[in-house]
């Protein structure tokens, strides 16, 4: 399959050279699924006004991450917005992280926001409250690595929550077996969330950042959350 990564986001600039864009992130990620030999993942810099020419150009789609919020005046967000519901429309695989989760929700009818009770940082619970058929059954919590300020504060009509946790009611959702979306970053490692963290810490607080650097030192799931990602459009593959 070829899953074209929509490129929303790209690393601060002021990060250390070590970091590379969320591209490279997912494709790390991924590399290390049992079934990755059956992807690809063609890079789409929608951040730069670049989108495929149609929407059958690819298998599905992943939309990264973004210092963006859906509500900013960036002339991609529209666009990007307007691609998603075509993404849905012709029936085409959908994953959003992050950023990316909050788009597509904002987009497919639901609502997303910043959240007044500040930055949702560091490796952080989420409880399993839904299930999906790409996500095993056995699963209940999942520890995952968070960076963001907004969040999905309303569900699209048809979704349904997949996951949350005390500081993020949405913290993943799907709908039908076409949509998931989740607000962790499983491509992100605890080195560049620190990083992130040094950068940031002024506007994240310090004792939240504190904490945050506290919670980066035990493992997280992100290897795990990334097998489902592939699952997903493996699933919906075979379904086709």
């Amino acid at each position: 399959m070829h899953i074209a990564i929509l490129e929303a986001g790209r690393t601060n600039p002021n990060m250390p050279a070590e970091f590379h864009h969320y591209p490279d992130m997912f494709e790390k990620l991924f590399a290390d699924q049992p079934n990755s030999a059956d992807f690809r993942f063609p890079v789409v810099p929608v951040i730069d006004d670049v989108f495929p020419q149609a929407v059958d150009d690819y298998d599905g789609y992943l939309v990264t991450g973004s210092a963006y919020g859906v509500y900013d005046d960036a002339p991609f967000i529209p666009k990007l917005m307007a691609f998603i519901r075509d993404i849905y429309a012709a029936g085409k695989p959908l994953v959003g992280i992050c950023f990316g989760h909050q788009i597509v929700a904002h987009a497919l009818g639901g609502h997303a926001a910043k959240f007044d009770g500040g930055w949702g940082i560091g490796t952080m619970p989420i409880k399993m409250v839904g299930k999906a058929d790409w996500i095993p059954a056995a699963v209940q919590n999942l520890d995952l690595i968070h960076v963001h300020q907004d969040q999905v504060i309303t569900l699209p009509p048809e979704a349904v929550r997949l996951a949350q946790s005390d500081f993020c009611q949405n913290a993943a959702f799907a709908i039908g077996k076409q949509v998931f979306a989740i607000q962790g970053h499983p491509e992100f490692t605890p080195a560049y969330t620190n990083a992130i963290i040094d950068i940031r810490e002024d506007k994240i607080g310090k004792e939240r950042a504190a904490t945050a650097r506290i919670s980066l030192q035990k493992p997280h799931d992100g290897h795990q959350v990334g097998g489902w990602i592939l699952n997903f459009f493996a699933a919906h593959d075979a379904a086709a």
